[in-house]
């Protein structure tokens, strides 16, 4: 038998064993996947107030790992992500929205617009998202803690300095080790850190411009 006889029958046999009912694929398949946002609590828009001054809001950066639409976990320090599940837009925009939201909602002081709105504000806040993870830190079948960390900081355009900076941590435990429920959670310490960051915005606002 010539040689390429014998590669062409090992090729048939390849072909063969693949196309078999019954055995294993090596091609992954596709999986099903739940397409989550993150839930907001109260959000009553208020009119701006007659002195109201213009925020404009920043994109936040994350780092990489953070900087995606999956569902970051942390297991005994290593960072995975949940299987099945996956957020609606990459976290770093989710979170800005409900930023958003709640400063429309809930500082009637502050208008906030965003960067791509062209508006030439006195005041701008850059955020960076440093923790936002579901942490097993009592093992893997006990509900996580969900851990979130900004770092903010306000800038005076008019007077070119940094009016003010601050940390913001946030730690909600889920109610149960399942899906929704850590969704749930997620969206309770998003929705507290932005009620956090939109109240510290407007007294450094305010004590600067008088709003």
């Amino acid at each position: 038998m010539s040689t390429m006889s014998k590669y062409a029958l090992g090729a048939l046999a390849a072909i063969s064993l693949v196309a078999t009912p019954g055995c294993i694929s090596l091609l992954p398949e596709s999986e099903p996947v739940s397409l989550y946002r993150l839930n907001a609590l109260v959000d009553e828009e208020q009119a701006p107030s007659a002195n109201a001054q213009t925020l404009v809001i920043e994109r936040i950066t994350a780092p990489r790992g953070l900087a995606v639409d999956r569902v970051a976990l942390l297991r005994e320090g290593e960072l995975a992500y949940m299987a099945g599940a996956a957020w609606l837009s990459p976290a770093p925009v989710m979170v800005q929205d409900r930023i958003l939201d709640v400063l429309q909602s809930e500082t009637p002081e502050l208008i906030p617009a965003r960067t791509e709105d062209g508006v030439d504000a006195r005041y701008r806040l850059q955020i960076e998202l440093r923790r936002f993870e579901a942490e097993y830190d009592q093992g893997p079948s006990r509900a996580p803690v969900i851990q979130m960390r900004v770092m903010a900081r306000l800038i005076d355009r008019e007077e070119r300095t940094l009016a003010a900076a601050r940390r913001f941590d946030v730690s909600v435990r889920a109610s149960d080790n399942r899906q929704s429920a850590l969704i749930a959670a997620f969206s309770e310490a998003t929705n507290d850190t932005a009620r956090s960051l939109a109240q510290w915005s407007a007294e450094v606002v305010c004590a600067d411009s008088g709003c």
